[in-house]
Order: C-alpha cells, then structure tokens, then sequence
C-alpha cells in the first residue's frame, strides 16, 4: 500500500466512523480504534451468525411439534450449546480454509441446515429423526422422495428466507481476513477440540440422558422420537458416537467371550425340523386394536380367522411409519438395535444353514434398498429374490409393481413348496412392499372401496380407505396361503408379523385427529403407537411331528426376541447366543433401545440391578459376535 493510499485510508476512516465495516485486513484502517473495532466485529459475527443457525437448525428439527418442543430447549444452556458448537466449529473452519466470511456461512448453512430438512422431512413423513445410520438408506429415500408432498411449508420458508438474509448481510457488511498464522491457529485449535469432545462429551451416554440437556417434554417417551428433545444437532452427532453404534459402554471382549463360553448350544433334532415360512408385512396393523370404530368387518375377517388358529400375540417395535430394515435385520439376527453388516455374520439364518435348512427370500424392491443385497448375503441367506431381478418381468404389467402382493405371494409359495417337497428343510424371509405409504399416492388408485364410515376429514378419511383396501387384501392372500398349506404333506410353520403402524397423514397426524391414544407412557398407548400383531401357525404335518398344536395368545415381544420365543415353541435349542437370549425373554421381552422396558406386565424406564446387567450383556454379545465370532459350526 502506498503512502498516498495509506494517508487517503486515513482520510476515510476519520470521515467515515463505519469504515471498518467495508475493510478487508486490519492494516488498512489507521486509528487503533477502527482496527480493534475491525477485529470484534468480524469475530462477533461469526459467532453470532452459527448461533442462529443452531437456532435455525433447533427449529426444523422439531418438524411438526409443537413449538413449546422448540421453546423447552432454552431452558437448558448446556443443550443450546451441544447443538451450537459443532456449528461454531465449521464455521471457523471453513473461514480458516476460505478466508471469506460469506463463503464460511454458506457452505456451514448449506451443511446444516440441508441435514436439518432432511430431519425436518423424516419426523414428518415417519415420525422419526434423521440419524447417522440413515446414510445407508439415503438410496431408499430418494427412490420413494417423489411419493410425498415435499412443499416447504411456512416454517421451512422462514429458515431458508433468515440464512439468505444473513448471506446477504455477509456479502455488504462483513469483509474480513485474517492472517495465514491466525487462521491457522485458529484450525489448529478447533481440531484439537474436537476429539475430547467427540470422545468424552458427544459420545457420553451420561451427558446424554443427564438432566442438564434433557427437558421436560416428552414427546413419545419411546426410542427415537425422543431425541428430538436433544436438537437436531446434539441427537445426530451422539447417533454417530455414541452407544447406538459401535462398542457398547462397559464392553470388555474378554467378559464378552467368557459369557458366551458359559452358554451351550445345540443341533436341532432331525424330527423336530420342519419348513418355516415367513412373511413381513409392510405396514401391516390392527386398526381395530386402537379403539378405533367405524372399519367394515369385512378388512380384518380373513386375518382373525388366521389368528383363531394361530398362536399370537403383539410385536413392539422400535419404529413408526417407516424403517422396515430395523425390525427386520432385529428379527433375523436377534438384536436390539439396527447393525450394519460388512461381513459375514452370525444371525438365525446362518444358524438354520448350518443345520441343513435352504434358506431363501423374497423383497419386490431393488436389491441396494437398505443395502439389503450385501447385508442377507452376509446374514447367510443362500438365495434371495428382487425387485429389480427375479420380480423385474412379472411386475412390469402393473402401474405401481413394487407394492403389490398378489405377484409376490404366489412366486412365494411355488419356491417355498418346491425345495419343501425337494426333502430339504426350507426357511423362506419374505418382507412385503404392499402396504407402504404414502396412502395418497398413485399406488393406491386401486383401492377404491369405502371401508370406513367414521367421522373424520376428507383427506383423512381418503387416506384411511386406500390403506385398509390394501390391508383387506394382504389378509385375503394370507388366508388362502393357509388354506394351500393346510393340507399339504410338507410339515410347514407359518411366522407373519407387521413391521411397522402406518403412517397415516404426516409423522401419523391422522392418529391424533381420530382421537387415538398415543401416549406411550401407557401400555395401551404404547401398543398403539408401536404395536403390530405376531403370529405362528402350524399346519397339520407339522403340528403331528412336533407333537402340538399352536393356538391362544403368547406375550408382547421386540422384533429381536421374536425368533426365540419361536424356537422355544418349536423345542429347537439354538447356538450359545441364542440359549442367552432365553433369558432375557424371560425377564425383558420388550426392550426399547432408548430405555423403556416391560418388566412383569408394566412398562418401566428403571430396572433392577440384575436386569440392568442383563441387558448390558445383550448388548456386549450382539458386539462380540458381529466382531469376533466365528460363523462356522454356530454352536
């Protein structure tokens, strides 16, 4: 700089009390006032700035809550500030690397605030949060994106029209740089922070459940719905952190690999081996179970025929409206939690292969769904069917194909049939598409019956008519499965379970409008919101070679204990996992991976000593076996 423009700097800086506002650099300003000035303001609006796109975030992150959900999270200065340090923390970063105020804010809010409406959508649309484990399905959700109405409503508009305000704002008024030595510093510094924080603060299940960033609103009091009383931020950085992944607290391998040592597994006896067939249904509920009133007794007769002559009872999920893969991979692999499969793992299914059955299964929709071709090639599956191979021809005359039943029961049967008249025992996992939401959509034109004459809104009442049309027809199928099955030679047992309640109207709103209890601190509540129905039933070949029959009503269960409650039904004795899992069955058939358990009938969030350490060892061996376990001999 020469001196002429030295001296006209100094010139303006005397005229104009605000030049540090239009500075680039601090030397440019010649009073020590207007560099000091120059120095705070720039640092103070960049704070300032990732402060209001936590709150930004804050707000989308509630979906369609309540904003008290919103109001609740001031109240605790230590959760405002999980939520807002990590912002804080690009923000520095990302100036560090651009040396550009405006640069840094956009691409933190592009970050964010782009995480948060995808947060924003998921609490909609499933009554979930947007978590770190939903990175595997991002796929899946694009693929069914264009079903839903994704119209930004008022609250989305706000946020998006603030942060263009601020880049706004950046772009006339905020024009500092730093140094090469500060800003280095500076990302030194925030680097340096972020592994203790990460380590001992974001992945620390006491700060989490701590009362200091726990309010007093709960939304549901039942697994995920519950985080979103941490904020977005917060509950997405302890999903990745935290204990929902990766080695649970307390986990020593050695403790872990004594435990299972202690338990002993067993072959299934050669005349106790019979042919399991089993379905999924995609959304699949008892509305009727809710107290609703007013459904034509026609949607659910079949299926209560089914159930007259089944054992039955109600499956408690860990998922709402969506998130099929969590019961599913639960149920298959006998865990708590959703894990991710990156090698071949011990499961159900390799037990059943290691014991001689053929295990095969069926999905109409693309194998990369859930990443489902490599994680059941992992479970062990030997064969599995897709929609985009087996499926791809006979679906292809149907307007909407991926839902459809009528197309996926029959190829079912014929391939379950066929290896069960070959003289091999079969498994057959078949998870449904047909009764997925939305119910608004295309794919359900073809339910066009009037199966409801409550009172109710007409998009309700819409809504409500598509989805029982296709729950009328997928117990119609199930019935005349059983009736094929019944006389048949092959000794056969039928395993049928819904996944999920549906999600009717946005994040369930439709629920709310028919006056249904969805309070989960009940046991009623807690049917209603999680609840599906379960069921096994044996035709006569098989019920003569295992010496009974299955009929009456059997406990509430999680999706992880289902299949051995199964084989205790059965007298199969499972491997060393499997024979652990008897015990926790016994004292914690329903366990929600967010704390609430059913203990003697009633639900609780605070167990006893014993069942606390029960628990904890549940989860250690779900750790160890993914981890260290070896496949072969399964026993």
């Amino acid at each position: 700089m020469t001196m002429n423009s030295v001296k006209e700097s100094a010139a303006l800086t005397q005229e104009r009390p605000l030049a540090f506002l239009r500075a680039r650099r601090a030397g440019e300003l010649e009073s020590p006032g207007q560099r000091a000035l120059f120095h705070l303001w720039n640092i103070l609006v960049l704070v300032a700035s990732s402060f209001v796109l936590n709150v930004l975030c804050l707000r989308l992150g509630i979906g369609l809550l309540d904003t008290q959900v919103f109001r609740n999270y001031f109240k605790l200065p230590l959760l405002v500030l999980l939520n807002w340090l990590p912002i804080l923390g690009v923000q520095l970063l990302l100036f560090c690397l651009f040396n550009r105020q405006w640069a840094a804010f956009l691409g933190t809010a592009l970050l964010f605030l782009s995480a948060a409406l995808g947060d924003f959508y998921k609490l909609k649309f499933r009554g979930e949060p947007f978590l770190f484990s939903d990175f595997s399905s991002i796929g899946a959700a694009l693929d069914v994106a264009g079903e839903y109405d994704l119209t930004p409503n008022r609250r989305i508009l706000f946020v998006l029209g603030c942060a263009a305000v601020l880049l706004v704002f950046f772009l006339f008024f905020v024009r500092g740089r730093a140094s090469g030595r500060v800003r280095l510093t500076f990302a030194a510094l925030v680097l340096l922070a972020g592994y203790p924080l990460c380590r001992f603060v974001y992945a620390n299940e006491a700060v989490y459940t701590s009362p200091a960033t726990s309010t007093d609103e709960r939304i549901f009091g039942w697994v995920q719905m519950e985080q979103v009383t941490k904020g977005f931020v917060y509950q997405f950085l302890y999903s990745a952190l935290g204990d929902d992944i990766g080695m649970p607290a307390g986990y020593e391998e050695k403790q872990a690999q004594e435990l299972l040592a202690s338990f002993e597994g067993g072959d299934i006896p050669e005349e106790r081996k019979v042919n399991l067939l089993c379905f999924q249904l995609e959304g699949f509920a008892d509305l009727t179970t809710t107290g609703l009133e007013g459904i034509d007794p026609s949607v659910y007769e079949p299926f209560r025929r089914l159930l007259e002559e089944s054992l039955h009872g109600t499956l408690i999920a860990n998922v709402f409206a969506g998130g099929t893969v969590n019961t599913e991979r639960s149920f298959l692999a006998g865990t708590t939690r959703l894990l991710e499969y990156s090698h071949p793992s011990p499961s159900y299914v390799r037990y059943l292969t290691g014991q001689g059955y053929t295990t095969v299964g069926s999905h109409p929709n693309g194998r990369h769904t859930y990443n489902r071709y490599s994680a059941n090639r992992y479970l062990g599956f030997d064969e599995y069917w897709y929609g985009d191979d087996h499926y791809t021809d006979l679906l292809a005359s149907l307007p909407d194909p991926w839902i459809s039943d009528k197309v996926l029961f029959p190829e079912v049967t014929r391939q379950f049939l066929d290896y069960a008249h070959a003289g091999t025992p079969v498994f057959s996992f078949n998870v449904t598409m047909q009764g997925h939401s939305p119910y608004d959509s295309a794919a359900y034109n073809g339910f066009t019956e009037e199966l409801w004459s409550g009172e109710s809104s007409d998009v309700t009442r819409s809504l409500l008519n598509r989805y029982l049309g296709s729950v009328k027809e997928t117990g119609r199928l199930l019935w005349d499965l059983v009736e094929q099955l019944r006389q048949d030679e092959a000794p056969v047992v039928l395993i049928a379970y819904g996944d999920h309640k549906p999600g009717i109207g946005a994040g369930g709103s439709s629920y709310q409008e028919l006056g249904i209890d969805m309070n989960t601190a009940t046991l009623s509540g807690l049917r209603n919101y999680y609840g599906t129905t379960w069921l096994i039933w044996a035709n006569e070949a098989a019920q003569a070679q295992l010496g009974r029959s299955f009929s009456g009503t059997g406990p509430d269960l999680s999706p992880g204990l289902l299949m051995t409650y199964l084989f205790d039904q059965l007298g199969w004795p499972g491997n060393a996992y499997m024979q652990f899992q008897r015990g926790v069955l016994a004292r914690l058939p329903v366990c929600s991976v967010r704390g609430i358990y059913l203990v003697d009938g009633e639900l609780t969030r605070e167990l006893s000593e014993a069942d606390r350490l029960l628990y904890r060892q549940w989860e250690w061996l779900q750790y160890y076996t993914l981890t260290h376990s070896p496949i072969a001999g399964q026993s």
